[in-house]
């Protein structure tokens, strides 16, 4: 319970700088999206590109990379989440590690000089554990939160704006030929949506 505080803490602090609380964090996440979902499309023109030169099919390549486009955002934050949750349950393991080598530390040295390492090594593994939290967790839970207030307006503003370069993109390769159709723009959001949802899960579980 203690360690999902901290996921919490973070999301929350991510929402409410994307909310207008820092503006210039929050403009920060906006375009780490933008950026994001830019370097993948770029990435996919050198594909197609290349994909060309050897002979394979352009519009399948197309197809993914406009899915691909309208994932990492949520991909992201859905990784900095299991990251998050990670160093949480790893720093249990890591405790018990360092108090270990110093409890081994009786075999190679003094009775009076491996008490000694043995308390550093509980403090050690009390900072471990007390610290993992703000200074790993919180920072990486705000990050998500931060990209998830950012990216998830932009999904349902303008006509599913941020969708519709995905949009033309897999219609193009199914279809060949440009095309915005609603079902498409839904399929899309709800591809979108899907990682932020696991991200959710997650720190609802702890």
């Amino acid at each position: 319970m203690r360690g999902r505080i901290w996921l919490i803490a973070g999301v929350i602090a991510g929402i409410a700088v994307a909310a207008g609380h820092l503006p210039y964090l929050a403009g920060a996440g906006r375009s780490l999206a933008a950026t994001a979902e830019r370097l993948v499309l770029s990435l996919a023109d050198r594909i197609i590109a290349g994909a060309a030169h050897h002979g394979a099919p352009q519009r399948v390549v197309l197809g993914f990379a406009g899915v691909l486009a309208v994932l990492v955002p949520g991909v992201t934050a859905f990784l900095m989440i299991l990251a998050a949750k990670a160093s949480l349950r790893i720093r249990t393991l890591i405790a018990i590690a360092i108090v270990a080598v110093g409890a081994a530390s009786y075999v190679y040295q003094p009775h009076g000089a491996a008490s000694g390492v043995l308390v550093l090594a509980l403090v050690l593994a009390g900072l471990a554990v007390a610290l993992t939290g703000p200074l790993v967790a919180f920072p990486l839970a705000l990050g998500a939160g931060l990209i998830g207030a950012s990216f998830l307006p932009t999904l349902f503003a303008n006509h599913f704006a941020a969708t519709q370069k995905g949009v033309s993109a897999l219609h193009q390769a199914i279809y060949g030929r440009p095309g915005q159709p609603l079902a498409l723009q839904v399929v899309l959001l709800i591809v979108a949506l899907l990682p932020f949802a696991w991200a959710a899960r997650l720190v609802a579980s702890g």
